[in-house]
């Protein structure tokens, strides 16, 4: 099967029919009634002077077939909020599921978590993520991911405890005396780092970058659940800042040479694809499992069962160098995966005074302030484009917003995240340039005099909409 990639497929930024637009805008609507109540309802009419117990009254009379929401199963949804839900046919269960989410996550909190998810992120192509997943129903679109926000700030702690603390704080926790549960988790999440079990290098034929994962090299036994899980969601935050746009997806070799039984751990597996699916969605660009031995059958009925069927579209199985050159340029394929690019994974652990800057809260708060300033006037002019004609683009001083706060939050990045190993070789580069093939400094010094050397395919990108990728066909 082949990939249709993000810079030419329909769904996305730039590439949205007019029904995809004014789905987009219903659902930029109630995520901003969230918070906002002077948000009008998409028609004029719903701009009437009926109270918030009218309104109620209103969606109650809706369908008998389901038991209807009581008051106390809608004290947490804003009246304007409701009323549009209303208008979108949302079902009584949906509208509890919001009302639920909305008690975890009141607006206000709703509202700074998704500047402080988006990162240098576009937040249509976020948005769209989750739209898409949920094909098109804008109210599960919604609940989809005021899910995933939830799940980050109140359950996983993603920016506090995976980025902020990082590689350095785990390798402390490891080297700490006794035999505590935390000490066991750093090291869990160290033998991850140091092995290389997952590790990322390179991009695919549409610009995607590449995780490869060993799977020969996981024991269950050599490494706490927690320590594992932590070490995942690090490794698929830290993917996204090598998603250069119009790039959305990554691909995921899974490296099934010499796998036996002793490989095989089913929680680790649905940890993964449970994350993907429902805090990640419309993340995966392409599943590849590489030289699966026929043992493995039986273990892809059991991965099948649990995968969403749009996903289980995007999986190959491939054999070989040579098949696998349909996914990744012959000359970046790794030597270890039968190709020939000669490059070696090896762990730099944290250097001396990398994370220095995340100590200097004064400068973060500035950044920070100035954060908030953009992310009003994006509400601002996104609230002026959703009550225009639904055919209209966006207008272009929202485009510059978005462009200020991806460069807002490249000024952020070294206070609020801990440097990996990607910063330590070279991928990622201060502000957001990514260069899929750094060479090393003493590569550098030695090439200097020597022209026998194979030059690599320009593959820094600027962290920018406007970048442009490779779309070949496979």
């Amino acid at each position: 099967m082949a990939d249709i990639p993000e810079n030419s497929a329909p769904g996305y930024v730039g590439r949205l029919d007019a029904s995809q637009q004014e789905k987009l805008h219903q659902f930029w609507r109630i995520l901003m009634q969230s918070w906002d109540p002077t948000i009008p309802g998409p028609e004029p009419a719903r701009k009437s002077s009926v109270s918030s117990s009218g309104t109620h009254r209103r969606f109650f009379s809706l369908g008998r077939s389901q038991a209807q929401p009581t008051e106390e199963d809608t004290v947490a949804i804003p009246a304007n909020l409701l009323s549009t839900l209303q208008s979108l046919e949302t079902g009584p269960n949906e509208i509890k599921t919001i009302n639920s989410l909305l008690k975890k996550l009141p607006g206000d909190k709703l509202r700074s978590t998704l500047l402080t998810v988006l990162k240098q992120d576009h937040p249509d192509a976020l948005c769209l993520r989750f739209i898409r997943a949920e094909k098109w129903n804008i109210p599960k679109a919604w609940i989809k991911l005021v899910s995933a926000l939830n799940w980050r700030v109140n359950e996983y702690k993603v920016d506090e405890e995976v980025l902020l603390k990082g590689e350095e704080y785990q390798l402390e926790k490891s080297r700490q005396s006794g035999d505590s549960a935390e000490t066991k988790d750093g090291q869990g999440f160290m033998h991850q780092l140091k092995t290389g079990k997952g590790h990322y290098h390179g991009s695919d034929n549409w610009g995607r970058p590449i995780c490869i994962i060993r799977v020969r090299t996981h024991n269950p036994n050599d490494q706490t659940q927690k320590g594992l899980n932590d070490y995942i969601i690090h490794c698929i935050e830290t993917v996204r800042f090598l998603q250069v746009p119009p790039v959305e997806t990554m691909a995921i070799v899974f490296d099934l040479t010499s796998f036996s039984l002793s490989n095989w751990e089913f929680l680790p597996v649905k940890f993964i694809i449970d994350s993907f699916q429902e805090n990640y969605p419309e993340s995966l660009g392409a599943i590849i499992f590489y030289n699966a031995p026929w043992i493995f059958s039986g273990f892809w009925k059991i991965i099948h069962g649990i995968l969403d069927p749009v996903v289980a579209a995007k999986v190959h199985f491939i054999s070989g160098a040579k098949d696998l050159e349909k996914m990744i340029p012959k000359s970046q394929i790794l030597k270890e995966l039968g190709g020939e690019e000669d490059w070696e994974y090896e762990y730099i652990e944290p250097q001396p005074n990398e994370n220095d800057r995340l100590k200097d809260t004064i400068t973060r708060e500035n950044i920070l302030a100035e954060r908030k300033k953009l992310g009003d006037e994006l509400f601002t002019l996104t609230s002026e484009w959703i009550s225009s004609s639904k055919n209209d683009p966006p207008p272009s001083g929202r485009d510059e917003v978005i462009m200020k706060l991806r460069d807002n939050y490249w000024q952020l990045d070294p206070y609020v995240r801990a440097r990996t190993i990607l910063d330590r070789t070279g991928v990622i580069k201060e502000g957001g340039h990514i260069d899929f093939y750094p060479v090393p400094a003493s590569t550098t010094a030695s090439t200097s005099t020597s022209a026998q050397v194979e030059e690599k395919p320009n593959m820094v990108m600027d962290n920018v909409e406007t970048a442009q990728v490779p779309a070949v066909a496979a």
